[in-house]
């Protein structure tokens, strides 16, 4: 009996409660609640727009024009909501993005990488990640790596305020290693290596402004040793040899050597440093030593300082005015530098006629040289040497150059 009732009574209050929890839930239902924010916001906008006046007062006089007030109304909400719609898509513009790494990125020209410090990435103008590294002070100091557009490595090393600086590795576009050593200003300065895209070494030494400044070594193919010695712009300094003796220069000069000898001197092609030497016997010595007397340079162009010369004309303008100029008979090093520079390309009156007989590998007995092939030359005089250039003809172009102390030429 008495749990009778008691299940009575309980039914009797679920019966009560059940309709006010259901009435309950669905008033805070997520979807009853977004039907009347919906209904409200469009019950506001059709008040806004409503912008049709309905008495004087509705109206503001500006410049004697009555304007609306519920249409400037309208139009100061439709400003702030499309200004605050902008905001939010160019947000990426002024807030660095994280990334899963926790790595801080910014567009290049973002205000607020003027405050960063530490480690970020910096997009560049089109969208692709340019740099990521250290950046202090408004700009890119310390360790980093700086890209290219298709993301290779360009450079990977220190930087000082935007720009190479210090001890660095620059790579070729196709992620080669082409330099790795010490940059200042972005230029080559100090010690390095530089490589060929193939990534066998060219040179090991110095630099200064971005050229091989000081001593250095030069490679071949298969990093072979080519020559060792003084560069200065970026050149080999062949007068550098004259004066030493053969066995000196052989410690030089790694390279392959081609000898040419008649009854009164030799004369040593190098053809990887596209140079040759003429030996004469030093007579003050009793071993007969034999010393370099001459050097020429088997390049139809020279540089001093900024000043690339290819022409007599440019010449004059380096040397001051020749100290001799005319037509001559070709010598034995001068023919031996034609024939060597016509195996690459025509240049002067084609080859010299030689007679030759090739006593051992790569030695060769002159016998006779064409006595009628001529040439024109020029010679000058600058810092105590003697500069000869062989021509074609006169005030036109040379083929090549050799060099002499001033001693040696008179």
């Amino acid at each position: 009996m008495g749990n009778n009732l008691i299940q009575v009574l309980l039914a009797s209050i679920k019966a009560k409660i059940t309709p006010l929890v259901t009435k309950f839930r669905q008033l805070t239902s997520a979807s009853f609640l977004r039907a009347r924010l919906i209904a409200k916001i469009r019950e506001f906008f059709l008040k806004v727009f409503d912008v049709r006046p309905k008495h004087k007062k509705d109206y503001y006089e500006v410049f004697g024009w009555l304007v609306s007030k519920k249409l400037a109304y309208a139009i100061l909400i439709v400003i702030g909501v499309l200004s605050m719609i902008y905001l939010v898509s160019i947000r990426s513009m002024y807030l660095p993005q994280k990334q899963t790494d926790g790595i801080k990125t910014y567009d290049y020209d973002d205000m607020m990488l003027r405050f960063a410090k530490g480690t970020v990435r910096i997009r560049g103008k089109s969208g692709y990640i340019a740099y990521q590294g250290d950046v202090e002070k408004g700009g890119v100091n310390g360790y980093g790596n700086l890209y290219g557009v298709d993301g290779t490595l360009l450079y990977q090393g220190n930087f000082v305020n935007n720009e190479y600086e210090g001890s660095g590795t620059q790579y070729y576009p196709d992620g080669t290693m082409h330099y790795k050593g010490n940059f200042s200003g972005n230029l080559y300065e100090g010690t390095g290596k530089l490589y060929r895209e193939n990534g066998t070494l060219v040179y090991d030494g110095e630099f200064a402004r971005g050229m091989k400044e000081g001593t250095g070594k030069l490679y071949g193919a298969g990093d072979k040793p080519i020559y060792e010695g003084s560069f200065s712009q970026d050149q080999l300094v062949y007068s550098a040899l004259l004066g030493k003796s053969t066995a000196e220069v052989a410690q030089n000069y790694k390279g392959e050597r081609i000898i040419y000898q008649d009854d009164i001197q030799f004369s040593v092609l190098m053809p990887d440093i596209n140079a040759l030497y003429v030996g004469v016997t030093d007579e003050e010595n009793l071993e007969d030593t034999v010393m370099v007397d001459s050097i020429y340079v088997l390049k139809n162009t020279i540089t001093f300082g900024k000043n690339e010369c290819s022409t007599i004309a440019d010449l004059r303008n380096v040397f001051g005015t020749e100290v001799y100029d005319g037509n001559s008979i070709v010598t034995l090093p001068e023919a031996v530098a034609i024939n060597y520079l016509n195996k690459q390309k025509q240049t002067l009156n084609g080859s010299v006629e030689m007679d030759t007989t090739e006593e051992f590998t790569n030695v060769f007995t002159v016998d006779g040289v064409q006595e009628d092939y001529p040439v024109y030359l020029y010679s000058f005089r600058k810092d105590g040497l003697l500069y000869t250039f062989v021509c074609g003809d006169r005030n036109g172009t040379f083929a090549f150059y050799s060099i002499m102390s001033e001693e040696g030429g008179e």
